[in-house]
């Protein structure tokens, strides 16, 4: 956001221009391929969520890529999260639920919130060429 003041008062002629959508478009394939094999485990630690990569990709901004967006999505689905650990719920109901939930909706969320880093990223990246 900052950048956007920066921007603001350059001039046009010393702005760089936009990278071609081929190289924008290698650097996504790349990402997302490499993004594929990561794994990591979210974890509640005294009431916050933690990431901990699991299998990284080599490169540290994928990797945080994944995190983030799962982070985020823990956020944005707090109660729900929180609703997987009321006692008074059988736990094989629990557990189902939060199968499904993690399937249907907060894996939706983390894969839209990724996509949108990866595109940033892919951007940054293939500017720098």
């Amino acid at each position: 956001m900052a950048m956007l003041a920066l921007m603001t008062m350059t001039p046009a002629a010393a702005l760089p221009s936009a990278p071609p959508t081929d190289a924008v478009e290698q650097e996504i394939v790349v990402i997302a391929s490499k993004l594929k094999d990561w794994r990591a485990s979210l974890v509640e630690s005294r009431g916050d969520p933690r990431c901990y990569t699991q299998r990284s990709t080599g490169d540290a901004a994928i990797d945080r890529i994944g995190c983030q967006s799962m982070l985020q999505c823990h956020k944005r689905y707090k109660a729900e999260f929180a609703g997987f650990k009321d006692r008074r719920i059988p736990s094989s109901k629990r557990s189902e639920m939060r199968k499904t939930f993690l399937r249907n909706e907060f894996s939706s969320c983390v894969f839209e919130v990724r996509d949108a880093m990866v595109a940033e990223l892919a951007d940054q990246r293939a500017a720098a060429r």
